[in-house]
């Protein structure tokens, strides 16, 4: 009778575990390998709320020596002697990214936007979240120093919520660029797990994060706790623009707080709009105001950077 306990007992635990280790992987799933936008989804979105007037891209691919990456590259004539390298959202592509084209084309500045690896047409891969992201984003902006022949003082960086987080990462990678834009960052991978988990499943799923961790760390091959934009901001001399709608749910302001806590505030800029946007929504809420946060941001920080609106 007592063996028969304990081989129930020991069916009953494999089963548990089992199916702990199968909602993990479902979870695991979700985190690394979400579905993404198609190219004509994402450009029917940003034509949905007005394309920028830019014109006819050159596609580009830049081979990173793991992943190709497929792009957009936009030669200005009015040759500002600048250009900036922009990074779109989780389960965006390039065309998410073109929104924030326009602040820096109208300076006479070169723009290159792509889709990051397992989004677009790049190579399919798991999304870190900037762990290996981060090292596509120096090939791409070494491949962009080449293509303009500009130094890194002409280059800066800019991002949206994971292309956000992922050029804050790049920071100690590119010391010498420009400046960084970050709209909308996530302080760390782990604490924004911690949170979207339970916010669009319910509490229960904290008991399946630890699993779904160690799976996707696994299968893709990083290290969740190393993915921390709020670490990379530490000692950088490259001026940062932190912008975060106040109203954010997804991804809430207080993640760019924190970033800005560990950053040298004289060169750090803060900047938590009061506009009611939905996440990285203040940039289509008024775009105007969020060209003037940039233009004041850019003189300050990086005088002389391009041209002035309006041409020469």
């Amino acid at each position: 009778m007592k063996s028969k306990i304990i081989w129930l007992l020991v069916i009953v635990g494999g089963l548990l575990l089992v199916g702990y280790w199968g909602g993990s992987y479902y979870f695991s799933n979700i985190l690394i390998n979400s579905e993404t936008a198609t190219l004509a989804e994402s450009k029917a979105r940003l034509e949905s709320v007005g394309l920028p007037d830019l014109p006819a891209p050159e596609d580009v691919t830049i081979d990173t020596g793991e992943v190709t990456l497929s792009g957009f590259f936009y030669d200005n004539e009015r040759d500002g002697e600048c250009a900036v390298m922009i990074l779109h959202g989780y389960t965006s592509t390039r065309y998410g990214a073109l929104l924030y084209a326009p602040l820096f084309w109208e300076r006479g500045c070169d723009v290159l936007v792509y889709d990051a690896r397992g989004h677009g047409v790049s190579s399919d891969a798991y999304h870190t979240y900037g762990y290996h992201e981060k090292e596509d984003g120096l090939a791409a902006y070494q491949w962009l120093l080449e293509r303009t022949d500009l130094q890194p003082s002409q280059v800066g960086l800019a991002g949206v919520s994971y292309g956000a987080a992922t050029v804050l990462q790049m920071l100690p990678l590119t010391p010498d660029v420009a400046f960084v834009l970050a709209d909308s960052p996530y302080q760390d991978l782990l604490s924004i797990v911690n949170y979207q988990g339970p916010e669009q499943f319910g509490d229960w799923v904290k008991l399946f994060i630890p699993g779904a961790i160690i799976i996707s760390e696994i299968r893709a091959d990083f290290k969740m706790a190393d993915v921390s934009p709020k670490n990379a901001i530490r000692d950088t001399a490259v001026p940062v623009l932190l912008i975060h709608s106040a109203a954010d749910e997804f991804i809430p302001p207080s993640h760019s707080e924190a970033i800005y806590a560990n950053s040298n505030p004289e060169i750090t800029e803060l900047r938590l709009n009061e506009w009611g946007s939905a996440h990285a929504r203040d940039i289509i809420t008024d775009y105007e105001a969020y060209a003037r946060i940039v233009e004041s941001f850019l003189a300050e920080q990086a005088p002389g950077w391009g041209l002035t609106t309006g041409g020469r």
